[in-house]
């Protein structure tokens, strides 16, 4: 197998639902650092008693996580506009071979 066969088929969903994806990230970006951040602090007052270094640490967990939905959102859709592009092509390309074809003598006596 190669690496083309281990990722897995781009899915064709309709626009509106890509861009809700999309929009979906601010949201998604909100709750990773906000959790970090909740449980970075939550650990620090009963558990480790190193303030601020573990609020410090939770927090940075989160905007890591954070970034992660980032990349994974840009992978996506930088995925879906390849396979859009690829498609075009393809589609110019039989538009190109269609109108450089000659065209046929008619058949008949000659």
């Amino acid at each position: 197998m190669g690496e083309q066969d281990k990722r897995p088929q781009i899915v064709e969903r309709a626009r509106w639902f890509q861009l809700t994806e999309a929009a979906s990230i601010g949201i998604e970006m909100a709750a990773a650092v906000g959790v970090g951040a909740f449980l970075g602090r939550y650990l620090e007052r009963n558990v480790t008693h190193w303030a601020p270094w573990t609020t410090y640490i939770g927090l940075g967990i989160g905007l890591s996580a954070a970034v992660l939905a980032v990349l994974r959102t840009v992978r996506n859709f930088s995925r879906v506009i390849a396979a859009e592009e690829a498609a075009e092509a393809a589609e110019a390309a039989r538009a190109r071979e269609g109108a450089a074809a000659p065209p046929e003598p008619p058949e008949g006596p000659t």
